[in-house]
């Protein structure tokens, strides 16, 4: 019991990160700190199947992180054919790049070079602006605090494991918007005006010490939308966050175990997500998937499925992303 009320204590300790948000918005390097990682994502859905998911991820001492993996409607999926570059000058590696036009309000994406769609390889080039429509939204917020202090509790402490709980310590945030510009594949080139999401992380990250997570997001058209995660380190979990935004975004208290959800390797084609919310309401949220973008993050480290989905929201029909990530040891 006493173990349970000082985890209790250290989570509800957390305070939301103090930084405004241009200082939020800028890029964080830290050379000297080993696996020290910030990283930019964002996907764009249209209801008519458009999908893109799109991260950049600067690593101190590894190869950067590029993601552009695209699906225009009535084609196959295409994706960069190789995901770790050596870092270009500023916010940008392997053609893609990511500026901050406003803190806060709006950036630009941008993309230029191969993308493997089949047996083919088609030249690209993406330009598109993200715009937020409610303020960013801090994760510390949306920690469901019960689940993580039994967590937290549960294992055995010691120097090393709050050592390693810094990986869990890094500063997070979410906005959901519109995202506008043009995309081209080969000789198509389509104007997109779609439903995104954006976050921004920095901190320390080791993919080796992550056995299991999924994160899940949808968005309806008039704005409305969630956003959930469940995380399992080698060292503590799963821990949970996430959010019902709707006006005020509302924390999760509790959601669908992630063993409910498949097994290490699997990817449903329809469930639901049970969520109750810190004031009280519950929201049963019917998914179905239609598709995987496939990321490996190094040799035997871990691997990543964006799924493309389609969700309903309190009734009405909403599209998003659902992220499937596992290690190949279990």
């Amino acid at each position: 019991m006493f173990k349970r009320a000082l985890a209790n204590l250290m989570v509800r300790s957390r305070r939301r990160h103090a930084l405004p948000v241009d200082a939020l918005e800028s890029l964080h390097l830290e050379p000297d700190t080993p696996l020290y990682n910030d990283s930019v994502y964002l996907y764009g859905r249209g209801q008519d199947g458009f999908a893109l998911a799109f991260r950049l991820a600067l690593r101190t001492g590894k190869p950067c992180e590029v993601w552009t993996s695209l699906r225009l409607p009535g084609q196959a999926f295409a994706q960069v054919p190789r995901a770790l570059h050596a870092r270009d000058e500023g916010w940008a590696a392997g053609g893609a790049s990511w500026e901050v036009l406003e803190p806060g309000r709006r950036l630009r994406v941008r993309y230029a070079g191969p993308l493997q769609q089949g047996d083919a390889t088609h030249d690209a080039a993406l330009d598109l602006v993200f715009e937020g429509g409610p303020p960013v939204v801090d994760f510390t917020d949306g920690v469901a605090a019960k689940a993580t202090a039994a967590a937290l509790a549960r294992e055995t402490w010691s120097k090393r494991f709050f050592e390693q709980l810094g990986e869990i310590r890094v500063v997070h945030y979410e906005q959901t918007g519109r995202l506008r510009g043009t995309v081209r594949l080969g000789e198509d080139t389509r104007d997109v005006d779609v439903v995104s999401m954006r976050d921004h992380s920095f901190g320390r990250r080791d993919w080796r010490s992550w056995r299991r997570h999924v994160w899940f997001s949808g968005i309806r058209e008039d704005g409305v939308g969630f956003t959930m995660a469940h995380v399992r380190y080698d060292f503590v979990g799963p821990l949970t966050a996430g959010f019902w935004m709707d006006g005020a975004p509302v924390a999760l208290a509790e959601a669908t175990p992630m063993e409910s959800l498949g097994a290490p390797g699997e990817i449903p084609e329809s469930f639901t997500l049970d969520l109750r919310l810190k004031d009280g309401t519950r929201q049963r949220v019917p998914v179905e998937t239609e598709g995987v973008f496939r990321f490996d993050l190094g040799p035997g480290a871990y691997t990543i499925h964006e799924a493309i989905a389609r969700f309903e929201l309190a009734g009405e029909p909403a599209v998003g992303i659902c992220e499937f990530g596992w290690s190949p040891r279990g």
